[in-house]
């Protein structure tokens, strides 16, 4: 199966096509253009131009669906939608924090993805690898940096925009037990979107018609908030 990963959830996207049996065969890093849905057909075309792939080819489109940027993963979505109505393919959904611990498998330890969710709070999740798949510990969630913390049993590799804002109070909590990834591979890739898409594809129900495809945000946007305060307010 042919795939087309789209992760849009922080502000270095990427994208990629990635073949079940040939492996990665392109990859695009988009950098803050990634909130734009026209840059991201610009480099949804360029990729099939580089790998020679028709759009008609692509299987199905493995879209990182969060928690992250609210508007990073509704350009992200919103692009994967069009895609496959145009093309009548599914979408398979894959959990940002879920692909971004594939990309750092330890043996023996435990794997802590954070992004930064501002407000002085952290979107995590722990996985362990238990040899053929991660087993999640702790689900996605969003709270301040300990309330994820409490939930490592062990050493931990931590990653992600989060580990690295609040490093010096992972390291207060966990101390020798925390292990930091190098910066330049804290964000989630197109590429771990794209495997764990294709592993979730096998299961019939993970390939999902387009419309019914929603982003995990865990938690209100700032509009839904505003929206809810001055309907309390208007009572």
């Amino acid at each position: 199966m042919i795939v087309l990963a789209i992760e849009t959830a922080t502000e270095v996207g990427s994208l990629c096509i990635y073949d079940s049996q040939r492996g990665l065969l392109a990859e695009l890093t988009l950098g803050p253009v990634v909130r734009h849905s026209q840059a991201l057909m610009t480099g949804i075309d360029f990729l099939l131009k580089q790998t020679g792939i028709d759009i008609k080819e692509i299987d199905f489109y493995a879209v990182s669906v969060g928690p992250g940027s609210f508007t990073g993963l509704r350009v992200g979505l919103s692009t994967a939608k069009g895609l496959a109505f145009g093309t009548g393919r599914p979408i398979v959904e894959v959990p940002t924090l879920e692909a971004m611990a594939l990309t750092r498998v330890p043996e023996r330890r435990f794997i802590c993805p954070m992004l930064d969710a501002r407000k002085k709070e952290v979107y995590g999740a722990v996985f362990r690898w238990d040899g053929r798949g991660l087993e999640r510990l702790l689900s996605e969630t969003v709270g301040p940096v300990e309330d994820i913390l409490k939930a490592i049993p062990g050493e931990c590799v931590l990653l992600g925009s989060g580990a690295q804002v609040y490093r010096e109070r992972i390291i207060n909590y966990l101390g020798d037990r925390a292990d930091f990834v190098p910066s330049e591979q804290n964000c989630p890739l197109a590429r771990s979107v794209a495997a764990l898409g294709l592993s979730l594809a096998e299961h019939s129900e993970r390939r999902k018609d387009p419309e019914v495809v929603v982003p995990l945000y865990i938690r209100p946007s700032e509009a839904e908030l505003k929206k809810k305060n001055t309907t309390k307010e208007a009572r």
